[in-house]
């Protein structure tokens, strides 16, 4: 496995600038229109775009703690994140950049083995993985160049959003009728989500297809319905053992291997918001954890039994999620040691250890709990069975498929609670309990008085806690999509990206919120004509307050 990812780390050197959160962000434009030559074996060549596919280091934080999941409220008000709606260009090229550098290197693979190859079920799961990336950066730009990157094509067209849904459900669906689970496993380990299992492999691109399916179910309720319909029947994940994680590798390995939020354990900027607070708090009747909830488990530590400032109830996975202030940062007033408590977002403050405009200081909120970072080979979640599980139970609550939601729902929830060691026996009075959070929600599937407790809100509420914290692009993109959980507009808004609406600040409208990331500057120096046609459909600008294609309010 060392020889592995030792491979690995020699091909992203030769391929690949480090960038720093505070140090130098470097070169790092890819040209996603000429792929690498070929001769490269096409198991290392897999690994490669795999790990690329996902930020590491100081890219991660840039990409993932410091961008989206300031933008979909998991932390507040660090310094250097858009918490203000002044998005650092540099975050957003680099999350570019790497996709790119993903469909560069794919087509590279899928152009070089196409044909009568022993690499025939590589290509398919590089086609997959490529699908993957591509999704993730449409859904967080909206159009973008699909079908002509890297394709030989000094400037690529921006396909419409539409346009690459439909490829890409098209893609998956025949991706999965030619991967062969009869053929030799010619990629193995190299293969850093499954090993070269080929079944494993189809679930996954039915998933992504029931994903798509909902993603797109307001703006486009017919082919949603079909495509849900057609991905459950071919058949998507069935249990835990199914869901795609990154391996990542020991310390030894360096940065290009290990998890990145492990690689930031010691400056980890991801700081608890108010938002997060007030969805865990309170449902589901749970008491904060004592000694007796430590005994049954281990991921509940000293620290956390002694903080302050907790909820009297509250979700067991919160705990475990952020701990108390104080663990491995010093907090600015020596009083706050212990206080789990966040912020209210869009407090945003310039300088490290510098108050912000609210007078609080970030080091004395909770921070990402040890779960996340003790480990450097915990492996990197892409697609939970929680989601797929939550997925299902908005295919049915809206019509998509039929079946039985409550039972997805609580398979969601048990799948999300066992990860993080919570016991049965706390699963079950959870789900049974009618005790709401702050804004009314509870766990119980059946109860449904009060505000903010329809099934949608239910599930979305749940789908936001299980997706904590490395799948927050989806929570990003569930929260434009659907408004929920209900969650809180930026309290000081100072950005030239962005122009708050005082009365959709006040009434906690869509507007209140970003809709999209804007496209690199780079792209208009390289293919100016395209981005500004692409710019001119969403909306006639490249301003972050214009709406994605799925997004239809």
């Amino acid at each position: 496995m060392k020889n592995l990812f030792k491979t690995i780390i020699g091909i992203v050197g030769l391929s690949v600038s480090l960038a720093g959160c505070t140090g130098d962000f470097g070169d790092m434009n890819t040209d996603p229109n000429n792929p690498t030559p070929g001769g490269v074996d096409p198991k290392f060549q897999l690994a490669f775009i795999q790990a690329r596919g996902i930020p590491y280091a100081n890219q991660w934080q840039q990409i993932d703690q410091l961008m989206i999941s300031t933008l979909c409220e998991y932390g507040a008000n660090d310094q250097l994140s858009p918490s203000d709606y002044n998005i650092d260009p540099r975050y957003v090229a680099s999350l570019w950049d790497i996709s790119y550098t993903v469909v560069t290197n794919a087509n590279s693979l899928i152009n070089a083995n196409a044909e009568g190859t022993i690499y025939g079920n590589v290509v398919q799961m590089a086609r997959i993985w490529k699908a993957y990336v591509a999704l993730r950066l449409t859904n967080c730009i909206g159009d973008i160049p699909y079908s002509e990157a890297a394709a030989g094509i000094d400037q690529p067209k921006y396909d419409t959003q539409k346009d690459i849904y439909y490829t890409i459900f098209e893609e998956l669906a025949d991706a999965v009728s030619k991967l062969d689970e009869t053929a030799e496993n010619t990629v193995g380990n190299y293969d850093l989500i499954y090993a070269g299992d080929v079944a494993k492999w189809k679930k996954l691109a039915n998933s992504m297809r029931l994903r798509m399916a909902v993603r797109i179910s307001d703006v486009d309720p017919d082919k949603a319905k079909t495509e849900a319909a057609a991905a459950v029947q071919a058949g998507v994940f069935e249990s835990d053992a199914d869901a795609a994680y990154l391996l990542q590798g020991d310390e030894s390995l360096g940065i290009y291997s290990i998890n990145p939020i492990y690689y930031h354990a010691e400056a980890s900027v991801m700081h608890m918001s108010t938002a997060y607070k007030r969805l865990v708090m309170g449902i589901g009747g749970q008491p904060w954890p004592t000694a007796a909830d430590q005994a049954l488990n281990s991921n509940i530590t000293d620290e956390i039994l002694a903080a302050k400032n907790a909820p009297a109830m509250v979700d067991p996975r919160a705990p475990i999620q952020f701990e108390p202030a104080g663990v491995i940062e010093t907090p600015q007033d020596p009083a706050m040691l212990g206080n789990w408590d966040g912020t209210d977002p869009g407090h945003i403050t310039a300088a490290v250890g510098a108050a912000m405009d609210n007078g609080q200081f970030t080091s004395n909120m909770s921070k990402i709990g040890p779960w996340y970072y003790a480990t450097a080979n915990r492996s990197y979640p892409l697609f939970k069975y929680s989601e797929l599980c939550f997925l299902k139970a908005i295919a049915i609550e809206t019509g998509l498929t039929t079946g039985d939601a409550k039972a997805a729902y609580e398979a969601g929830v048990r799948s999300s609670m066992t990860e993080l060691g919570v016991p049965e026996s706390v699963i079950s009075d959870y789900l049974a309990s009618d005790e709401p959070n702050y804004y009314g929600t509870t766990a119980n599937y059946d109860d449904e008085s009060g505000d903010c407790n329809t099934h949608m809100d239910k599930i979305l509420t749940q789908k936001y806690i299980a997706q904590f914290q490395e799948c927050s692009f989806e929570t990003w993109a569930d929260h434009r999509q659907f408004h929920k959980p209900t969650l809180m507009p930026f309290a000081s808004v100072n950005s030239g990206y962005f122009t708050m609406d005082p009365a959709a600040q006040a009434n906690n409208t869509p507007d209140a919120y970003a809709k999209r990331l804007f496209y690199p500057s780079s792209e208009y120096t390289v293919n100016e004509a395209n981005v500004r046609e692409a710019e001119e459909r969403m909306g006639g600008s490249n301003s972050i307050q214009n709406n994605v294609w799925w997004d239809v309010d």
